[in-house]
């Protein structure tokens, strides 16, 4: 995991955390930057994947229904907080 890598999934923890408060289109805009850091295939780190994959997750039902359940922000914080753990 490169050291951009690193800071980008430790400060979309904090992100996720801070973004369950924020409308969904503020919450989109603050989790975008981390989504467009990641790989738009699948890149074989299996933490990074599952990370990856719970945030668009998240995104996509902020994107649709303008909500997301206490689910999918639990699992996008718990996947990008062990990809984050991963570097240490």
């Amino acid at each position: 995991m490169s050291d951009y890598s690193k800071k980008m999934a430790s400060d979309a923890v904090q992100i996720l955390h801070g973004a369950r408060s924020l409308p969904p289109a503020e919450a989109i805009e603050a989790l975008t930057p981390f989504l467009d850091s990641m790989p738009k295939e699948y890149s074989g780190d299996k933490l990074a994947d599952a990370s990856a994959a719970a945030v668009k997750g998240l995104v996509h039902s902020l994107k649709l229904d303008h909500a997301a359940s206490d689910d999918l922000w639990q699992e996008a914080i718990e996947a990008t907080l062990s990809y984050a753990n991963e570097a240490q």
